[in-house]
């Protein structure tokens, strides 16, 4: 099974557009999508993504998505860590994980991007915009050259040896 794990935050389509970017773009198509929820988000979001997502899935042959909601405390940090410990560490051996980090705040980002690198994740995206006019905006509306599908597990493994010495 192929599970994508996200927040979900104040702009609805910085989750959408990644999912909608990875099938289309990588070819990463889920199977199950796991959101995390800050108790306090506005209902409406929630909604919009949960309207979203298995349409998208659907039409990249997902017959019947899984989607499933965690709450979580939005400065719960550590209740956070372990929500992504718990999904990652659940995953069988033949089951692939894509973590994404474009949606949320900056240390939800920051501690989804530690999890899925020092967890395994098979992928770590963030849809890069290069122009905050297309901000929560659906992705098929955005001109591909504003913005850009970038797997940080990639990147990290590129420049993971190249580190530089600056004692010297």
């Amino acid at each position: 099974m192929r599970y994508w794990i996200a927040f979900i935050g104040s702009s609805p389509f910085a989750v959408i557009n990644t999912i909608w970017a990875a099938c289309r773009e990588a070819g990463y198509v889920p199977d199950h999508a796991v959101f995390m929820i800050n108790r306090e988000l506005n209902e409406e979001w929630i909604d919009i993504v949960r309207h979203w997502v298995p349409r998208i899935l659907e039409e990249y042959g997902v017959e019947d998505p899984l989607l499933s909601t965690h709450m979580v405390e939005e400065t719960g940090f550590q209740m956070i860590c372990e929500e992504y410990r718990a999904h990652l560490f659940d995953l069988k051996a033949n089951d692939e994980v894509a973590v994404d980090i474009t949606p949320g705040r900056k240390y939800m980002s920051a501690i989804a991007m530690e999890m899925g690198l020092s967890m395994n994740a098979d992928h770590v995206y963030y849809l890069h915009l290069t122009d905050n006019r297309y901000h929560n905006i659906p992705y098929p509306i955005v001109p591909l050259h504003r913005h850009e599908l970038i797997d940080m597990k990639k990147e990290f493994c590129k420049v993971g040896t190249n580190r530089a010495v600056l004692d010297e």
